[in-house]
């Protein structure tokens, strides 16, 4: 595929590398920075949190022990009698 914008951006270079008007060349360097993607730091590799998820897991509460916690919960509300 050919590229039409090449004949473009080779005007605009040459331009460019001939401007000697410095308020020019700096409203250029204003919209180049305000159309310039962020780039993506380095990915981390190390967490500063440790995952202990399985742990945490493995010291929960069973389904009997949550059964009877939220029975006994339930029971401590404050009802209405009508």
């Amino acid at each position: 595929m050919v590229n039409n914008m090449e004949p473009i951006k080779t005007e605009i270079a040459d331009w460019l590398k001939s401007l000697e008007d410095e308020t020019v060349l700096l409203e250029i360097l204003k919209i180049k920075n305000r159309l310039e993607i962020p780039r993506v730091s380095e990915e981390k590799t190390a967490y500063s949190v440790k995952d202990d998820f399985d742990e945490r897991f493995a010291e929960g509460l069973t389904m009997e022990e949550s059964r009877k916690r939220t029975r006994e919960f339930i029971e401590k509300l404050p009802w209405k009698k009508q």
